[in-house]
Order: structure tokens, then C-alpha cells, then sequence
């Protein structure tokens, strides 16, 4: 049977028996707590499952320890704000025993186990030394028989021990043999890849100097075309600049021109409007 609980923010499984570690609770070692926030409780009758707790339910437990957990380091960091903190950290905890779990109807706890009485210790240890004798016995006799059969045994093992060194130089020597053979081998490949890198090599060299001797001509070429439609363009442009100043020089002469003549109009019709004037007073004088 199991329940799971929760203590310090932390869901924890525990059964009678279990021993863990849990945040800072407050009590005295030894003293007995009871943990009431339980999420789920698993028996002999099935599981229940809180909403969010089992209704009556609670696990017992005995704090037997109260220490600070390992030093850990916190850091923390804002980019672009030279904010650059660290810190260390060792959380207090409380070491728990689970005693029972219980609630409406149930109650869990950890089986207690029958102490021997000292007459049933007395048989136990007297079987046991009893055992030991017979087995002792039983391996010396063992030890009497392996030893004949030992000596019977030893030249058998010592030229089968020879054949083995033997077959082992044979394999040995074979060995160093399609060592040499592979040597060679991967010398005369390597020798090959090697030869075959420098023709590829300098193919691909004499390729890419033909392609770059062609790109410098289609490069000359393509400047002198470019080179030669700028001077026509600019030909075209300093004549039409050309017409366009000979056009603007004939228009302000002609309006030059235009300008005159309406001054010398006006100059000779007011001319003849004085004379007209002097005329009309001369005669007006007369008749007097």
C-alpha cells in the first residue's frame, strides 16, 4: 500500500517504512507529525484519488533528522543592464519515517516483525554449526579424491598446454604474415589515391585557368563595348546640348529683336505726340 502527499509544494509517494526528505517542517527530532494533504491512497480495496484530497485521510510520520541540504549556486543574469548575480544556496530540510497511513475505514502501517525466543536462537545456531561440520567433512574427502585425480591429470593438461602454445605461434605467425600482406596493400592504395589526387589535381588547375582566361576576355570585351557606347552617348549628348544652346541663343535674339522695335514704336509715337502738342500751341498763340 502507498499514498502520495504533498508537503512544500512537492508531491512525495510513501509507504510504511519509507524514510524522505521534505522541506523545513516545524518539530523537534522525535516528535511525531501528521501530514493531512493527501492527493491519493492505494490499498487492498483499491485506489482512491482525492478531489483534491481523500476525504479523511492522512499519513503519520516521525521526523528524525533536521539538516540543510548540499550548497547549491543561483545566478542570475540580465543582459545589456550588467546585472551579474550569484549566489549560494542550502535549502533546510527535515528527514521523515512513515509510521502509518490511515483514514475512514483503513489504517496502514508497517509490519512488525516476530522476535525469536532464545530457545528457537539456540536451535538455529546448533543447525548451523552442525551444517558447517558436514560440509568441511564432505570437502575434505572432495579435496583427497581432486588431488589424486590432479596428478593423474597434470601431464594431460601440460601437452594439451603445449598444443595450445603451439597452435598459438602457428596463429600468431600467421597473423604477422596478413599483417605484412595488408601493408602492403594499403601502401599501393594509398600510392594509387595519391596519383590519382594530383591528375585530378591538375586538371582541375588547367580548368580553372581556361575558365578564368576566358572570363579576363569576356571581361575586356564587355568593357570595351561598355567604353565605346559612353563616348557615343556622350557625343550625342554634347551635340543635342549644342542645338539646345544654338536654339535658346536664336530665341532670346529674336526676342531681343521683337523687344527693340517695340521700343523705338513707342519712342516715335510719343515723339509725335509732342510735336503734335508744340504744333496746336504755336497756333493757339498765333490766333491771340
Amino acid at each position: 500500500m502507498y499514498a502520495v502527499v504533498r508537503t512544500g509544494g512537492k508531491q512525495y509517494r510513501v509507504s510504511p517504512g519509507d524514510i524522505l526528505e521534505v522541506e523545513k517542517l516545524a518539530g523537534d527530532v522525535g516528535d511525531s507529525i501528521v501530514l493531512e494533504d493527501v492527493l491519493m491512497v492505494a490499498g487492498e480495496e483499491g485506489i482512491e484519488i482525492g478531489q483534491p484530497n481523500v476525504a479523511g485521510a492522512s499519513v503519520t510520520a516521525r521526523i528524525t533528522g533536521q539538516h540543510r541540504g548540499e550548497k547549491i549556486l543561483v545566478f542570475r543574469y540580465r543582459p545589456k543592464k550588467r546585472v551579474r548575480v550569484r549566489r549560494g544556496h542550502r535549502q533546510y530540510l527535515t528527514r521523515l519515517q512513515i509510521d502509518k497511513i490511515s483514514g475512514d475505514g483503513f489504517e496502514y502501517g508497517e509490519e512488525e516483525k516476530e522476535e525469536a525466543t532464545p530457545e528457537e536462537i539456540v536451535a538455529a545456531a546448533v543447525a548451523e554449526v552442525a551444517t558447517a561440520a558436514a560440509v568441511a567433512e564432505t570437502d575434505s574427502i572432495a579435496e583427497a579424491a581432486a588431488t589424486v585425480e590432479a596428478e593423474e591429470t597434470v601431464e594431460a593438461d601440460v601437452e594439451e598446454e603445449a598444443d595450445i602454445v603451439d597452435r598459438a605461434v602457428d596463429a600468431v605467425e600467421e597473423t604477422v604474415a596478413k599483417a605484412g600482406d595488408a601493408v602492403e596493400a594499403v601502401g599501393d592504395v594509398a600510392s594509387d589515391a595519391v596519383e590519382a589526387v594530383g591528375d585530378v589535381a591538375s586538371d582541375a588547375v588547367e580548368a580553372v585557368s581556361d575558365m578564368a582566361s576566358e572570363a579576363a576576355e569576356a571581361v575586356s570585351d564587355k568593357a570595351g563595348d561598355a567604353v565605346e557606347a559612353v563616348s557615343d552617348l556622350a557625343e550625342d549628348a554634347v551635340e543635342a546640348v549644342g542645338d539646345a544652346a544654338s536654339d535658346a541663343v536664336e530665341a532670346v535674339g529674336d526676342l531681343a529683336e521683337d523687344a527693340v522695335d517695340a521700343v523705338t514704336k513707342n519712342l516715335r509715337g510719343l515723339v509725335g505726340r509732342g510735336k503734335k502738342a508744340d504744333d496746336a500751341e504755336d497756333n493757339e498763340k498765333k490766333e491771340e
